[in-house]
């Protein structure tokens, strides 16, 4: 995997930290709303690295983000699970992926990105 950071907006720690649960240093924690703009935005960061890695062949579009996890370390660890559509076309199948994005001064960096299930609906 390439290994590339892009620069993002730094957000508050009082949003960051109202994500998660209630002492949440050290394992993964759920994320209470994963609908926020900035889980989003690195759902969105997560999948765009994963179409630049692979030059954009058969490129992913993300659906929707199933669930998340977060980890709070020397910045902050991601932990989706992201329903991606496969191809352009509006009516195409959809794969659910488990993606693992850092955190950092806001910096991102894709960890990995695995499918887990093909061919949903």
């Amino acid at each position: 995997m390439k290994s590339v950071t892009f620069l993002v907006a730094l957000t508050t720690v009082a949003v960051v930290l109202s994500t998660v649960s209630a002492n949440p240093y050290g394992g993964w924690q759920p994320i209470e709303n994963i609908h926020t703009y900035r889980i989003q935005e690195i759902a969105q960061f997560a999948v765009g690295m994963h179409n630049w890695e692979n030059n954009f062949k058969d490129p992913l579009r993300l659906v929707s983000i199933r669930r998340g996890l977060v980890q709070v370390v020397d910045g902050m660890n991601y932990k989706l699970d992201v329903m991606v559509a496969e191809g352009n076309r509006l009516d195409s199948k959809g794969s659910l992926y488990r993606t693992e994005v850092h955190v950092r001064l806001g910096a991102m960096e894709l960890i990995f990105f695995t499918r887990i299930v093909k061919g949903l609906n």
